[in-house]
C-alpha cells in the first residue's frame, strides 16, 4: 500500500498536470525555487503545511485532496490493487481450508 508521502506525490503530479503546470511554473507560482517541486516529487523534500496550502490554492483544490488515496489514477490503481490482492488471498485461503478439511475427512474415513 502506498505511503502518505507517495499518495501526496501522486496527487501533486496529477493535479499539477491537470492544471497544465510544469514543475517550474508551479514553483514560481508558490514563490519557491525552480527545483522545489522537483525535489518534492522525487521524495527529496516534503513541504511544510503553509506550502501545501499555497500549492492547493494554485491548483484550485482543497489541501486535503493532496492526501486523498483515491485522488489520482496512480493512487486508485495502487489502492485497488491492494484491495484486489486481499480479496483474492481470502478466497484462496477459504478454498485451501475446504480442500484440507476434505482431505483429512477422506483420510479418516478410509481408516475406519
Amino acid at each position: 500500500m502506498a505511503t502518505l508521502r507517495e499518495i501526496f506525490i501522486n496527487n501533486l503530479k496529477y493535479y499539477r498536470k491537470q492544471k497544465g503546470l510544469s514543475q517550474e511554473k508551479l514553483s514560481y507560482a508558490i514563490n519557491m525555487s525552480m527545483a522545489y517541486i522537483n525535489q518534492i516529487e522525487n521524495k527529496a523534500s516534503f513541504p511544510q503545511p503553509e506550502i501545501i496550502e499555497k500549492i492547493a490554492n494554485v491548483l484550485e483544490i482543497r489541501p486535503v485532496q493532496l492526501f486523498d488515496e483515491s485522488g489520482s489514477p496512480a493512487n486508485i490503481k495502487a489502492f485497488n490493487k491492494e484491495q484486489y490482492i486481499n480479496e483474492i488471498t481470502e478466497k484462496l485461503l477459504s478454498r485451501l481450508n475446504l480442500t484440507i478439511t476434505k482431505e483429512i475427512r477422506d483420510i479418516l474415513n478410509s481408516e475406519e
